[in-house]
């Protein structure tokens, strides 16, 4: 091979590598000052071989061809495409600097050619190892942050039930589902959701007089009136807690020790809201409460509650077409329905749903319960009875193959079986008129279609 012909080759090579690592680089895969590094190492390595050994600057003779080390490096970090740019370089660099007569050493080449696809394709399976296990764990922790507030929530709602039962009927965590629930009806306009929005929260905090009222982020002007409770008086956009509040991004009260004093403000709590799958920018503003609701629990709950309404607008369309194909699932499976959906067709880690049909109706309560007791701690269980009045629990596995089902399913049967051995005369799921039906997500259909036919015991493939 020439001189000439090695020129021709690298002329023909460049545009095509240079054009692939900017397309990679536009992706977002990989940094921009990729472009530089790859020759700045290799010119590194060629400038250290000429200091150490003029005669063989690429060491194509020597016991190590330690020439390879840029390519190699190159092809670890950044794949295999800017090894083999780097290779290219060295092959160029080759035909400058050594003299034409010398033929080329093509097994030194293609040896440092094979070494750096080998290393730049353990490069790319390890980083796709790395990015699916930190979307993983990712998931698990937005899962814990969402059930530590959860808590939280059941906790108030348990203290709020002791104390005040005659006057709350219905549980905090019910009411809010049933806030978030209505915040995600495309047709229910914004002002409605604020109005049920602020008459819960009177009822939970004794708001006494408060307003929702829309307000222009990038102007910094209020906006109209969503919902109003009490005294319709306009709110003034200048006062000091409303500025407070905003500068913060949180919920402010008048004991946060305004620089002028708690009189310089006529409002008493102000926090920031977002409504509905629009995600209008509002703001809270509480003007009167009785004195001795104004303490930290109250302050604590507002805030919750704020956050929680808030959350609805950041709730994915997959949650929206979960609800409009089955109107009864609960809301929490459905976001996590919709999270793990899209973490199975973006990144290839699946989840599982099982849904368990109990046609016997002299134990299909009792053997709900068990199924319950079997599932793992990360699952989510949903228990309803079809139109036919029979009952049905559908188990959500988050992050579980098919051999996590087999082991779910394994348990379940052995309880249920040394349960009823004694009663039934064939000891096993079928005997026990107990179908089985699992739905891997992430498959060909969407989300919410999937889990309709699931549910009604059809083809979900």
């Amino acid at each position: 091979m020439t001189v000439a012909s090695l020129r021709t080759l690298w002329q023909r090579a460049v545009p095509v590598m240079r054009e692939a690592l900017l397309a990679r680089n536009a992706e977002g895969e990989r940094p921009f000052w990729m472009l530089g590094e790859v020759p700045v190492l290799t010119l590194v390595v060629l400038v250290g071989g000429l200091l150490v050994s003029p005669q063989d600057p690429l060491f194509t003779h020597a016991s190590v061809p330690w020439s390879w080390v840029a390519p190699v490096l190159l092809a670890l970090r950044y794949g295999v495409l800017s090894g083999l740019a780097s290779m290219a370089l060295l092959l160029a660099a080759w035909a400058l600097l050594m003299p034409a007569a010398e033929p080329l050493p093509a097994q030194v080449f293609i040896g440092g050619l094979l070494l750096t696809m080998v290393c730049g394709e353990f490069s790319g399976s390890w980083r796709g190892r790395v990015d699916r296990l930190a979307e993983a764990n990712s998931y698990l922790e937005d899962r814990i942050e969402r059930v530590t507030g959860r808590l939280f929530t059941v906790q108030r709602s348990h203290d709020l039930l002791q104390q005040e039962l005659l006057q709350r009927p219905t549980t905090l965590r019910h009411s809010l589902d049933g806030l978030e629930r209505r915040a995600l009806v495309a047709e229910q306009s914004v002002a409605t959701a604020a109005q049920a929005f602020l008459d819960h929260l009177a009822a939970s905090c004794q708001l006494e007089d408060a307003q929702v009222i829309a307000y222009d982020e990038q102007a910094g002007r209020p906006g109209a009136v969503l919902a109003q409770l009490g005294e319709a008086t306009a709110v003034e956009f200048d006062d000091p807690l409303v500025q407070y509040a905003l500068s913060r991004e949180g919920l402010a009260h008048v004991q946060v020790g305004l620089p002028d004093g708690p009189l310089s403000t006529r409002y008493l709590v102000v926090a920031p809201l977002r409504i509905g799958r629009q995600q209008l920018p509002a703001l809270l503003v509480v003007a009167r409460m009785p004195f001795l609701a104004l303490h930290d629990e109250t302050l604590q709950m507002i805030a919750v509650l704020c956050s929680a309404f808030s959350s609805a607008a950041q709730v994915s369309e997959a949650v929206a077409a979960v609800l409009a194909q089955v109107g009864h699932c609960p809301l929490r499976l459905a976001e996590e329905l919709g999270r793990l959906d899209r973490i199975a067709r973006e990144h290839a880690i699946v989840s599982q749903l099982v849904l368990l049909r109990f046609d016997d109706p002299a134990r299909s309560e009792e053997q709900v319960n068990m199924a319950q007791r079997r599932a793992r701690a990360p699952d989510v269980n949903w228990a309803f009875a079809d139109e036919a009045g029979r009952h049905r629990l559908l188990t959500l596995m988050p992050l579980a193959s098919a051999a996590a089902v087999e082991g779910y399913l394994a348990r379940f049967t052995e309880m249920v079986v040394g349960r009823y051995r004694a009663e039934v005369a064939a000891p096993s799921l079928a005997g026990l008129n107990i179908g089985v039906r699992v739905l891997t997500l992430g498959g060909e259909r969407p989300l919410g279609e999937a889990l309709r036919l699931l549910i009604a015991d059809e083809e979900t493939t």
